[in-house]
């Protein structure tokens, strides 16, 4: 809604360098959080660091936009945000390089060297049957 008539290379340099830059842990939030529940819904705990301290603690808050909102990155860690943000700021630095001529799409795109760099991962697979 913001850009409509932006080009994806816009849209992908705004959003890598909105996030790369980002104030954590100022929370990301789609609409304004909304505390009292609709009608015919009970009340249920939202996401709110000034009554749950618990809430206080996160590092990285990116608030769901329904009701009721919650933080759907909770569990991100100091080395998690250090290594997200690193993630975020290389591929800002690489579009930039791309508007110079200095880079190619290639250069983005290129596989990661994650397992080479860490010698302990988890994979998780989640399968689901439904309707």
């Amino acid at each position: 809604k913001r850009y409509p008539e932006a080009s994806p290379f816009v849209l992908m340099r705004h959003f890598f360098g909105t996030f790369g830059s980002w104030r954590w842990p100022r929370p990301v939030r789609l609409v304004k959080v909304v505390y009292s529940p609709p009608t015919g819904v009970m009340p249920l705990p939202v996401w709110n660091p000034k009554s749950n301290p618990r809430d206080w603690t996160h590092l990285m808050p990116i608030l769901t936009p329904a009701y009721p909102s919650m933080n759907s990155s909770y569990n991100v860690g100091q080395p998690q945000l250090r290594r997200i943000m690193d993630e975020l700021n290389e591929a800002c630095r690489i579009l930039q390089g791309i508007s110079r001529g200095e880079c190619t799409w290639a250069n983005l795109f290129q596989g990661s060297d994650f397992f080479k760099q860490h010698r302990h991962y988890l994979q998780v697979c989640v399968l689901a049957c439904g309707k």
